[in-house]
């Protein structure tokens, strides 16, 4: 069993590289407790080395630090900016969109 998780996790791994070489947002949906942020921490892991920030919205203090989200996530120009349990702040997305479209500065997120 161990062998095709490592299996499906290589596939999912490989299709979220895809996803992010082509367009500047990558979603992972799922059910809850299936490894949906084990598998972003493992993305970030072999793909960009420290070059990444990680915000995780059911944790207070990430939630204090979004309180000015565009001016907080614009500081991450060029890092892959992951945003664990997106759906605990829906007003995001639109900055998100904003930020991903921009025609000089490259923004990459991962939620």
């Amino acid at each position: 069993m161990e062998r095709a998780v490592v299996i499906a996790r290589n596939i999912y791994l490989e299709l979220m590289r895809n996803c992010l070489a082509r367009q500047p947002i990558c979603a992972i949906l799922g059910a809850r407790q299936i490894g949906k942020t084990t598998l972003a921490y493992h993305y970030v892991e072999q793909y960009f080395q420290g070059k990444y920030v990680f915000f995780d919205l059911e944790d207070p203090e990430h939630l204090q630090k979004l309180q000015d989200p565009k001016t907080v996530l614009s500081a991450y120009e060029g890092y892959l900016i992951v945003i664990d349990e997106i759906q605990r702040r829906p007003d995001l997305f639109p900055i998100l969109r904003v930020l991903a479209d921009h025609r000089v500065k490259k923004y990459t997120f991962l939620k």
